[in-house]
């Protein structure tokens, strides 16, 4: 009985081994397999880790990987790929060695450079001082240089045989900007130029062109221009397709009486601040860009109310640019200036009647789609008229309304270029009738304050919060606690800007003991 009790035992012993056995098996095997199936960096091929470069700051790289050991040391000395350099936030004594390893040593290999740091411009062994030695260099962008810097500067530009692209953003006034729009415009291979140069008044004109003309196809100009010098400028630029200004004014001592120019190939315009009258406009856009086909328009203040009548904008179009296909406006007027131009005290009732206009057939089978918004400030009547549909801005206001929104002929939509939207008011995020998919930038305005209503629940509505990147609050009376609850509810939120402290009257203790903030 004992030893069938020993063989009972023994079998269910050797059972036990054999399974733990198959576990330590399976185990080790699971491990090796893990193993197997793991990758290092350091075992990706070259060709994969210069793809991976490419996604990367150039100054990264060199940063990381220069001195981690031979291979990748070699591998960034020895490439023959292009390099875009780009000095913006470095120190100087970073610089100092990223020039000496990388920049001076593959001068040949650079096709892009972007240099903003003021103190970059200085150095006298800064690549900016040997521009002309940069002979594969397809792209430039000078931000921050002063104006002392552009002559030395345009006489290097016209060694570069394959420049294509130009920025340069000037910190200071300049004397002289025609004689600098010259230099830029002899440029042999530049398609793409975006300037800004702030001038003191010159009162010289530039000359018309009749036979030196620049390739340029896509101009955008960040400084303040006056019409008769955008009429001399486009005579340099007949192969233009993309126009974007800043500023257009008139000037009283200067002829208004354009030369036209004739510019076939551009099909977009857009422009910031119109401070022209419309007739002056109407001429500018039949007699210079018949072929055009997106309008952009977005003016601060207007004084000319004629910009509000819907049939000089049909008038305008059929005559003049029968090809466009997108009229995107924001127009933003004190209301009194309709008495003004129409000598009438009652500017409601021709104002709602000049609105109507808009929601007539011809905007209709265009899909345009227009609504007016009024807000009080200082004491009077401000309104925007804009187009909703499509919407193309990436910035959007919720104004704190004083006469309510009127839609003309539009929708609920999905605003779906908006990025940065501004809110000036809790009421108006209840009355929001539109959806910004997209927006990553909230600002709550100066006149912004919070009640007792959840934010979080009156914001779902208009916006998905979990794709917040950046918070900005400039009002003096947002609730902390109510602070706490949005952040809770941003997890991807990475930047918050304060214009002051939240002044709100709390309760501290009963913060401190509230279940969102003790998470």
């Amino acid at each position: 009985m004992e030893q069938i009790k020993r063989q009972r035992n023994n079998i269910y012993d050797n059972d036990e081994i054999n399974k733990r056995r198959k576990i330590q098996e399976t185990t080790v095997e699971e491990n090796c397999l893990s193993r197997e199936i793991r990758t290092y960096f350091e075992d990706l091929s070259n060709e994969i880790i210069y793809e991976i470069f490419e996604y990367l700051d150039y100054f990264h790289v060199y940063k990381i990987f220069f001195n981690i050991n031979l291979r990748f040391h070699n591998l960034i000395i020895n490439s023959t790929l292009p390099i875009r350099i780009n000095i913006s936030s470095i120190s100087k004594s970073d610089f100092n060695r990223y020039n000496k390893d990388i920049i001076m040593t593959n001068i040949d290999r650079i096709n892009a450079l972007r240099l903003s740091n003021i103190f970059i411009y200085d150095l006298i062994i800064s690549p900016f001082h040997i521009l002309s030695k940069f002979v594969r260099l397809e792209r430039l962008i000078l931000d921050n240089i002063e104006s002392k810097y552009l002559e030395n500067l345009l006489a290097q530009l016209i060694f570069l045989p394959i420049l294509s692209s130009l920025s340069i953003t000037c910190t200071n006034d300049i004397t002289n900007r025609n004689a600098i729009y010259c230099e830029i415009f002899r440029l042999p291979s530049l398609k793409y130029c975006r300037l800004l140069l702030k001038e003191w008044f010159n009162n010289d004109l530039l000359p018309f062109c009749t036979n030196e003309y620049s390739s340029i196809e896509e101009l955008i100009i960040n400084n303040s221009m006056y019409l008769f010098e955008l009429n001399m400028l486009l005579s340099y630029v007949p192969q233009l397709h993309r126009l974007s200004l800043h500023s257009l004014e008139e000037f009283w001592n200067k002829p208004t009486k354009l030369s036209p120019v004739v510019l076939n190939n551009l099909t977009y315009f857009s422009l910031e601040q119109n401070n022209i009258d419309f007739d002056l406009f109407e001429e500018l856009i039949g007699e210079f860009f018949p072929s055009l086909q997106a309008l952009h328009i977005r003016n601060s203040y207007i004084s000319d109310a004629t910009y509000l009548n819907a049939e000089n904008w049909e008038k305008l179009i059929l005559s003049h640019i029968p090809n466009l296909r997108i009229f995107d406006i924001r127009l933003k007027y004190w209301t009194n200036i309709i008495n003004i131009n129409n000598n009438n005290n009652n500017s409601d009732l021709i104002l709602n009647s000049q609105m109507n206009d808009f929601t007539s057939t011809f905007w209709i089978e265009r899909k345009c789609f227009f609504a007016q918004q009024y807000y009080q400030t200082m004491g009077r009547t401000r309104a925007i008229f804009y187009s909703t549909d499509p919407y193309r801005r990436k910035y959007y206001t919720l104004y704190k309304q004083s006469k309510g929104k009127t839609c003309l002929n539009c929708y609920n939509t999905n605003m779906k270029s908006v990025e940065h939207l501004y809110i000036q008011s809790e009421k108006e995020i209840m009355n929001c009738t539109n959806y910004f998919p997209n927006v990553i930038t909230l600002t709550f305005e100066v006149d912004f304050c919070t009640t007792q209503i959840s934010v979080i629940s009156i914001l779902n509505h208009i916006l998905p919060l979990k794709q917040l990147t950046k918070l900005v609050i400039e009002c003096h009376y947002f609730s902390f606690m109510k602070m706490i609850e949005l952040l809770s509810f941003t997890p991807n939120l990475h930047t918050l800007i304060f214009k002051s402290m939240p002044s709100h009257r709390n309760d501290y203790t009963s913060i401190q003991q509230n279940r969102i903030f003790q998470l």
